[in-house]
């Protein structure tokens, strides 16, 4: 019998990979669909809210091989993205909300992996 963590870690990284995988086909279809305009020539708040956003989907990707550099640098992205480009009385919106969550399925997948290794006390 296995350890108790394998399914929830392994239910969490499959999440977020398949959660991840379609919010990148999303995003990218949003920029191709708009037709994405040449982030230099845009203001400084709107070249950071790039930066964040293309930090959240390079982490995305890379959770397919490494979870916690992955969470990590897609969280600072989406924290980037959230703190540049949505205004106060709005809010970030249900997208930009999910955007966040392969980062923190990621995380998780980790943090039930460092227990997993663990020895069960009986």
């Amino acid at each position: 019998m296995g350890v108790p963590f394998d399914r929830p870690m392994t239910l969490c990284r499959w999440t977020a990979r398949i959660v991840g995988t379609l919010l990148v086909f999303a995003v990218l279809a949003i920029a191709v669909g708009e037709g994405m305009p040449n982030p230099f020539t845009q203001p400084l708040s709107i070249q950071l809210g790039f930066l964040g956003l293309a930090l959240v989907l390079a982490g995305i990707l890379i959770g397919w091989r490494w979870n916690i550099p992955a969470g990590i640098i897609s969280l600072s992205g989406w924290c980037l993205f959230v703190l540049t480009v949505m205004k106060a009385p709005k809010g970030p919106n249900v997208f930009v909300c999910a955007m966040a969550l392969p980062a923190v399925l990621y995380l998780t997948s980790a943090l039930l992996q460092r227990y997993s290794r663990r020895p069960l006390s009986t």
